[in-house]
């Protein structure tokens, strides 16, 4: 399972700038999401335009977002960079339908997390009248060891388990049925398409994949390194943009085209069972 792992995630970067048109295009988009998340966050909402501006930014960026993910699902070395942006820009409607469940559970769990943790933290609290007592247990607290809140970290652990890996998981491989077989199909075969998306197969390939467009940018864009020259810190920052950039796109691209070759196999074998 590793050797196929592994062969499938250097198939995908080896054939990741055949069509090099369709990646300078995705790379644009993904340029053009970047830049309205940005301002999205930078407009202040001071004036009329600017209120506008922020709500029209707020639809944009979704939008932008879920074409990119259609562009993502359907490239291959055969399909022309035009096309790809035409078909994506019909059919990326599909996308958002096939995602409202996992939009929806997603809020779910964290409406639920949310409230777990307040709960957990409300009976962690001492009473308020004990003031003296908990100043004395402050300062004992600052010369020891504190202890790991397990509840806090089991909370923790779902949370990051859920939004990191397997709402993100299932969601790709509803994409690629999407795009590739029709939405009726995917929502017809949904209980195969997340048998396959919680294979342990494409469960490494996620993670293998998410090393290189999450763990990796996370340290380099936070991990900051000091110098005494500004034009040299300048051009670090610059770099480390730039690298992030290219690292999240591709890996990204690079673990959905994997997950979508090892789905094409196990489906090819299960027809050929059948």
């Amino acid at each position: 399972m590793l050797t196929e792992t592994f062969h499938s995630l250097i198939t995908a970067a080896r054939k990741l700038f055949t069509n090099w048109r369709a990646m300078l295009l995705l790379a644009i988009v993904y340029a053009a999401l970047l830049a309205t998340l940005y301002f999205f966050v930078a407009v202040r909402e001071a004036n009329v335009a600017q209120v506008v501006l922020t709500f029209a930014l707020a639809i944009v960026a979704p939008l932008l977002f879920f074409v990119l993910q259609s562009m993502v699902a359907g490239q291959t070395d055969e399909v022309a960079a035009g096309f790809l942006l035409k078909r994506s820009l019909r059919s990326f409607w599909k996308l958002i339908l096939i995602s409202l469940p996992l939009i929806a559970l997603a809020v779910l769990i964290a409406y639920l997390l949310t409230k777990a943790q307040n709960h957990i933290g409300a009976g962690l609290q001492s009473p308020t009248g004990d003031l003296p007592h908990r100043l004395a247990e402050t300062a004992n607290t600052q010369r020891a060891a504190r202890p790991i809140q397990w509840k806090f970290a089991l909370l923790s652990t779902v949370r990051y388990l859920a939004f990191g890996l397997v709402l993100p998981l299932a969601a790709i491989h509803l994409w690629l049925a999407t795009v590739h077989e029709g939405l009726g199909s995917a929502i017809r075969k949904i209980g195969s398409h997340l048998a396959r998306a919680f294979a342990p197969q494409s469960v490494l390939i996620y993670v293998a994949g998410f090393l290189v467009f999450g763990i990796a940018p996370y340290f380099l864009l936070f991990k900051t390194t000091q110098t005494r020259h500004a034009w040299l810190e300048l051009s670090l920052l610059v770099a480390r943009l730039v690298v992030v950039f290219a690292l999240t796109l591709f890996g990204w691209v690079i673990t959905v085209r994997a997950l979508a070759q090892t789905s094409n196999r196990r489906s090819d074998q299960a027809s050929e069972a059948v």
